[in-house]
């Protein structure tokens, strides 16, 4: 997958004197020196009080999914609203560093449904990181609040640029995803006639994937209740699908995270059928499925 981001839109938030103007009279569809295309507020003219950040789904080559903008600039004081568009679970995470992307403390909050939204408001001049931990290898972004020189603009925009190498490995991690599926041990376990099921998330074995869901595969009698139990403390989704084979969205019947090593959901499966499942930030390879009797 092409990582390259520069289709991607960037938002600038004027820095006036009495107002929060709009800068680069030229708005509209102008695109700037590095391609990108700036997006002129609504209330043009007006204050600017809120800058709004929207998830959507990937475009081209983009990944599968963005904030977008990417970059934001705006004036120290300005509200920033994240703004869940495409109805999968995000989060909006601080970091300093968008190499080793490790929470920071300014924010860390979910936004895990259509229409849900998130705000944060600046106070002071700098550079403020951030990614979705569930998608933290490819979905980012940064704001560049009020006065910050040259060299850390650039070390902005390069920090969301891709070279070949870059895109080379993603098409790499795709592979292995790829092949990780491919070793999936599909074969139902038959759980039938307890009350009571758990389903462990860990890391894979030998010839398994990264993570599993163990037993991933499971016959259960109808009300069974079913618990998924965080026991490796890596972030986790258990989201259900209509489709395994289509393992994005979802989360119609259930859309729950297991964040940290302990966390547990439960369900109860009060209907007949065949209930597939995955892991939203390991949809790849990590996924089972309940026979429900």
């Amino acid at each position: 997958m092409n990582l390259n981001r520069a289709s991607r839109r960037r938002l600038l938030v004027g820095f006036g004197v009495a107002s929060s103007a709009v800068l680069a009279g030229c708005l509209g569809d102008d695109e700037t020196e590095d391609g990108d295309e700036d997006v002129e507020p609504e209330d043009e003219g007006g204050e600017t009080d809120v800058v709004e950040i929207e998830t959507r789904e990937g475009d081209g080559d983009e990944p599968d999914f963005v904030f977008d903008p990417v970059i934001a600039e705006l004036e120290p004081g300005t509200t920033v609203r994240w703004i869940n568009t495409d109805g999968v679970f995000h989060t909006i995470t601080s970091t300093d560093s968008l190499e080793e992307k490790t929470p920071s403390d300014e924010f860390n909050t979910q936004i895990a449904s259509e229409g849900d939204t998130f705000e944060w408001t600046p106070e002071s001049n700098g550079v403020q990181h951030y990614y979705c931990e569930p998608h933290v290898g490819f979905m980012d972004g940064s704001l560049i609040v009020g006065d910050v020189d040259e060299e850390e603009r650039d070390a902005v925009e390069e920090a969301h640029g891709r070279d070949e190498e870059g895109d080379e490995r993603e098409d790499e991690v795709a592979d292995e995803d790829a092949d990780d599926a491919a070793d999936i041990d599909e074969e139902f376990v038959d759980l039938t006639g307890e009350d009571r099921v758990e389903i462990e998330t860990r890391e894979g074995e030998e010839d398994e994937p990264a993570f599993v869901f163990d037993p991933a595969f499971a016959i259960v009698d109808e009300g069974t209740t079913v618990e998924w139990i965080n026991t490796d403390g890596v972030f986790h989704t258990v989201t259900s699908t209509d489709d395994i084979e289509q393992r994005s969205g979802g989360g119609e019947t259930f859309d729950q995270t297991i964040s940290s090593e302990g966390d547990t959901f439960e369900w109860e499966a009060d209907e007949p059928g065949l209930q597939p499942y995955y892991c939203s930030p390991h949809a790849g390879f990590m996924y089972g499925a309940l026979e429900i009797e």
